[in-house]
């Protein structure tokens, strides 16, 4: 995998561990030649604890986790559907990799995301 040296960086709002997380869309539209030139193939979005450890891996290939909207070289979009997202409260780290046509592995965003206790016990 080939990383970018800098990758932007999001702080999502915080939710709460029982509530339905609304998910994020990414896109790209591009219209001049860049990386973004092949289809895009795959995304992955993935929660980290604060120790590193990954802790909900969420793919394109599982029906109901993301959504490719749009494969077309320069035009990629992905949604990464809504969801209870079942973590403990806590602070976590999280980022959305791409996979293109031609198997080049790449992380797109990068940011952190808080999740409160319940608000009702």
């Amino acid at each position: 995998m080939s990383c970018q040296p800098t990758i932007p960086f999001i702080e999502l709002p915080p939710t709460f561990s029982t509530c339905t997380w609304p998910g994020l869309t990414w896109r790209i539209d591009e219209t001049e030649a860049t990386e973004f030139d092949e289809d895009l193939v795959s995304v992955a979005f993935q929660f980290q604890s604060e120790s590193g450890t990954p802790v909900l891996t969420l793919r394109s290939s599982v029906a109901g986790e993301i959504t490719i909207n749009s494969t077309a070289p320069r035009a990629w979009s992905a949604t990464v559907d809504q969801r209870i997202l079942g973590l403990p409260p806590g602070n976590y780290a999280w980022a959305l990799e791409t996979i293109d046509a031609l198997g080049v592995q790449q992380p797109r965003l990068t940011g952190t995301i808080t999740v409160k206790p319940d608000p009702i016990a």
